[in-house]
């Protein structure tokens, strides 16, 4: 008999209610997004209320600062109690603990449940990612419970599987993660030269993305994506990719048909960046996430000389 535990993440991941219905994803609790006026919105996680192109042109002016808040406590521990009331145990991937207090704040609030359903497990699993990444993860703990596996052994395969996940993309301006301190100062500066795509991927030691270099222009970008992807997928059959984007859709449309046409895979998820991570992000993301078959070597050392070598052909 198939284990039913529960999967669920924070608002760090960029679901629709159709990847969520499914894969059988729990809906995230509810976090809030702090707008540029002080007043406090609940994270619009399906873009019900306004499109994604809307709130990330509002960013494109450097004076609205947006920010994005964690449930409440007891929101947290409202949700898991109701999942352990029901029997379940419950697997939570939260985005990167260096990105935001999520992990710590469910960690927190299942040490409380499991006090009080003693039976029930719950494992919070830190991804070291964010975004599409938060996707993958998802996902592969849903069809690893579709095949069977158990509790712990799905808890232990996911542990080892964040730690392959790559991101291959740009960002056009990275002001915005030097105003929420993910990156420094230096490195944004690079990020606002005309024409300087800074390219990064996923560093496992640190929970952030890496900068593993430049690219002059889009096209520079698009020539070498699949390439940096077939260097570090490994074995293409079964592989899920996301691809996500902040005001870049044309962009992630190209890389959606490119990895369709070189990799053809089984599944790929399109969507744009969500709202909570894209107050960090901030507009003029594009990239795709997959998993590669052995982990993201340290500080990106090996992928950072990949890139050194396409960028040269």
């Amino acid at each position: 008999m198939k284990e039913n535990f529960a999967i669920i993440t924070d608002a760090g991941g960029d679901f629709t209610r159709e990847i969520i219905a499914k894969y059988g994803i729990e809906e995230t609790p509810m976090s809030t997004v702090v707008w540029p006026d002080g007043s406090e919105k609940p994270t619009d996680l399906y873009w019900d209320t306004m499109t994604p192109n809307e709130y990330f042109t509002l960013m494109t002016n450097k004076k609205n600062n947006f920010g994005s808040s964690i449930p409440s406590p007891q929101t947290i521990i409202d949700r898991l109690s109701a999942l352990a009331e029901a029997g379940r145990n419950v697997i939570v991937i939260t985005i990167s603990s260096s990105m935001s207090g999520g992990f710590s704040a469910f960690t927190v609030a299942a040490r409380e449940v499991m006090e009080k359903y003693p039976n029930i497990k719950i494992e919070v699993i830190d991804s070291l990612r964010y975004s599409g990444a938060i996707d993958l993860i998802a996902i592969e703990a849903s069809l690893c419970r579709d095949k069977g596996m158990d509790f712990v052994s799905t808890v232990n395969y996911l542990r080892d599987f964040r730690l392959r996940i790559h991101q291959c993309g740009f960002i056009d301006d990275l002001f915005f993660l030097a105003r929420k301190g993910r990156i420094g100062k230096g490195k944004a500066f690079m990020g606002s030269l005309v024409g300087v795509k800074p390219l990064g991927d996923l560093c496992n030691e640190t929970g952030q993305t890496q900068i593993i270099g430049k690219a002059r222009g889009y096209k520079t970008v698009m020539k070498l994506f699949p390439d940096y992807i077939k260097n570090t997928i490994g074995e293409v059959k079964n592989k899920a990719f996301v691809v996500t984007y902040s005001l870049r859709e044309e962009q992630a449309l190209e890389m959606k048909k490119m990895i369709e046409e070189h990799f053809k895979p089984e599944n790929l998820i399109f969507v744009p960046v969500g709202q909570s991570t894209g107050c960090n992000v901030g507009p003029g993301l594009a990239a795709a996430f997959y998993a590669g078959d052995e982990p993201v070597s340290p500080y990106c050392e090996k992928e950072k000389e990949i890139l050194e070598k396409l960028l040269k052909e």
